[in-house]
Order: structure tokens, then C-alpha cells, then sequence
């Protein structure tokens, strides 16, 4: 038996290429095992044969998974995936295999991060409008959330304040609450042509999206959004050089009669185990057991299973 954990990393896309830059199409790969363990259930390495009694047999076995091993994933351009894989070896005719895809949860805890994530955290921008050669007064625009790391069951309070000096309305602030995967490859295939090549790629995904209405010129305006945290993944960014996954609040404001857009960005971490002294709406065991089920029944069909 062949248990094993991986991610892959895989795109395509048209590159300059050749003396005369023409643009052809290139393949982006990349692969990283975290586990390759083989085990003999019945027999042993030295290929030594055994007759099965005709009748059904159980094996138990035991493996423990490392801890550093990464939350299974499915993306557009790459996975993390784990696999069982069993051979019956039959020396008069074609073996069996069998396989069987397993999903892990990576219990991330909050109070273990490097990073201090029980701090609030602020994003602040501003922009001027211009009427000929005259500017007007700022559009300011501030958020700022009490921490930046959450747990699955907590609930992330943005507080959202805008300062329009300027006789220029705000038609709308647009906040997304997305997932970002990012994309590493290893090498690049051009033709038969193989190199060593870290080009990057990215997917996002909206969880959740807010709307402000409108702010009128000359005004302050304060707004309070809460986003719900589900069932999802941690962030990881530290176990696999290949495939890392992450969190943010994305805000646009979008000024009335104008193509400007201001745009700010809160990141957060997500984990399983909140950090200390917060209050969780259900228990963080049953929250792992929901992001399990969630997490399976995302990946239900997934593309075939390579080992």
C-alpha cells in the first residue's frame, strides 16, 4: 500500500519565445510531496509469496500524518491532494488496484502564528478629482478591523469611514470577502524544451460580498460590515513552496461620474483554533467537522488522481 500527499501546480499560457519574441505556448509545472509512505499489509519487500484463504480479510494499519502537511485543496490551476493505493499482486495474471482519496485539516491554531493578529488593523487611501486645471478637496476612506485573525464560527466587524471633502459623490463602496490561491510553478515546457522557470499565478474566489450605498459630497459617513466567517481552509503559507492559500477584504469605492476607483486592502489570517480569550458561536471541534464535510463535498469529482 502507497499512501501519499502532494500539490501540483498547472497552466498554460502564450510566452515570448525565439529570437524574434514570437509569443507560443508554454506549460507551467510544478509538484512538492509532503508524504510517500509504502507499507505491506499481507507479504513483505522481498516479494516472497502467500496463499489468501478464500474468505474476507481485514488489515489494520496506522500512519500518522506530519503536522506540517497542508490542508487538502482544489484550485484552478493547482491542488493539494492526498491517496491511498492498494496493490493485490497476482503472479498468474494482472494485478488489482485500488485507490481511495482522503481529505486532511490542517488545525491551525491562531495563537501559535508568527504574526500579531489580536491587533486591529487599518487601511486608508484617498483620491482628488480634477475640473480643467482645478483640484478639489480629498475623498478619504478608511477600514479597519478590531484583529486580523479569525476562526471558522467568528464573525469579522469592518468598520468603514469616509471623508468626502470634495463635491463628488460616492456611488457605491463594493467589499469582497475572498480567498486568494496562489500558484508556483517549477519549470516551464516549451515544445520538448524543459527549464527551471518560477512564474506565479492566481486564483480568486468571493465568499461574501457588501455593498454601501451612496455618499453624498461634502459628507462624513461612518458604516459598520460583518462577515461571518464558514467552514473554510487556514491560511497556509509556510508548508507548501508551491501552492499557498490566503485571505482578504477587498474594498472599491466608486466615485459617481468619474472612472477612478480606491482601492484598499485588509488581509486576514484564517485558522481552527481561535486565538485566546474569543467567543465561538459553535464548538471549534464541530467547526472542523464542517469544513471536513465541506471541504469533501467540494472536491466530490475531482480530476483524476495521479500518484
Amino acid at each position: 500500500m502507497l499512501i501519499s500527499g502532494f500539490s501540483a501546480v498547472f497552466w498554460e499560457a502564450k510566452v515570448p519565445d525565439g529570437p524574434k519574441n514570437k509569443k507560443v505556448k508554454a506549460q507551467f509545472k510544478g509538484r512538492e510531496d509532503f508524504i510517500k509512505k509504502k507499507l505491506y499489509l499481507a507479504g513483505s519487500e522481498n516479494g516472497a509469496g502467500m496463499q489468501l484463504p478464500p474468505n474476507q480479510i481485514r488489515y489494520k494499519f496506522d500512519f500518522t500524518i506530519p503536522p506540517t502537511a497542508p490542508t487538502s485543496m482544489e484550485g484552478k490551476y493547482g491542488h493539494v491532494r492526498y491517496l491511498l493505493q492498494v496493490t493485490l499482486e497476482r503472479p498468474w495474471k494482472f494485478d488489482h488496484n485500488f485507490q481511495q482519496p482522503f481529505t486532511v485539516v490542517c488545525q491551525a491554531d491562531l495563537n501559535k502564528s508568527n504574526e500579531v493578529l489580536c491587533i486591529p488593523t487599518k487601511a486608508e487611501n484617498m483620491i482628488t478629482f480634477y475640473c480643467g486645471f482645478c483640484r478639489s478637496r480629498p475623498l478619504m476612506v478608511s477600514a479597519t478591523t478590531p484583529k486580523s485573525g479569525y476562526a471558522p464560527g467568528e464573525t469579522i466587524e469592518l468598520e468603514v469611514f469616509v471623508q468626502n471633502s470634495s463635491k463628488v459623490a460616492v456611488s457605491e463602496i463594493e467589499i469582497k470577502f475572498q480567498k486568494i490561491l496562489k500558484f508556483t510553478s517549477q519549470t516551464r515546457v516549451i515544445g520538448q524544451t524543459q527549464i527551471p522557470k518560477e512564474e506565479h499565478n492566481v486564483q480568486y474566489e468571493v465568499l461574501e460580498v457588501h455593498k454601501i450605498p451612496t455618499v453624498e459630497g461634502e459628507n462624513d459617513a461612518r458604516f459598520v460590515e460583518n462577515f461571518v466567517v464558514g467552514p473554510i481552509p487556514s491560511t497556509e503559507t509556510t508548508n507548501s513552496r508551491i501552492v499557498a492559500v490566503e485571505y482578504e477584504l477587498a474594498l472599491v469605492v466608486k466615485p459617481q461620474a468619474s472612472t477612478k476607483r480606491m482601492k484598499l486592502n485588509i488581509p486576514i489570517t484564517i485558522g481552527q483554533i481561535p486565538l485566546a480569550g474569543s467567543a465561538m458561536p459553535y464548538s471549534v471541534s464541530g467547526g472542523l467537522q464542517k469544513l471536513n464535510e465541506t471541504l469533501n463535498e467540494s472536491s466530490s469529482a475531482p480530476p483524476a488522481y495521479e500518484p
